[in-house]
């Protein structure tokens, strides 16, 4: 069973990496839209823009919740959403909210291509 841990036990934001630490206060949450590989996935408003708010739940969560948040910060692409930040406090990613599903919803209806 995962252990639910302290925020700042979990996320450091690593130097150098281009996004914003964000106050969570900062943020209104409308409705959840799914989980995701490390936790809940919320539909939210943040600066006048629709976004997607992915938290991190667990310690067995934390090294996926990573591996995303150093992937993304590193892309600047049209077709990969953006990573506008992070929380510390709930521990959450705050990226660009994409219309119409997962990743996984896209790739079941395109199978033409390979990462």
């Amino acid at each position: 069973m995962s252990q639910t841990l302290p925020p700042s036990d979990m996320l450091e934001t690593p130097p150098g990496y281009p996004f914003e630490e964000i106050n969570y206060e900062d943020i209104e949450v409308e409705e959840v839209v799914g989980r995701g590989a490390f936790g809940v996935v919320c539909k939210a408003k943040w600066k006048g823009k629709d976004v997607a708010i992915k938290t991190i739940e667990s310690e067995s969560e934390r090294k996926a919740f990573i591996v995303e948040l150093r992937q993304l910060s590193r892309v600047n692409h049209p077709n990969i959403v953006k990573l506008y930040g992070s929380c510390k406090s709930p521990v959450c990613l705050v990226m660009e909210y994409a219309e119409g599903g997962s990743l996984y919803n896209g790739e079941s209806r395109c199978c033409c291509y390979t990462l």
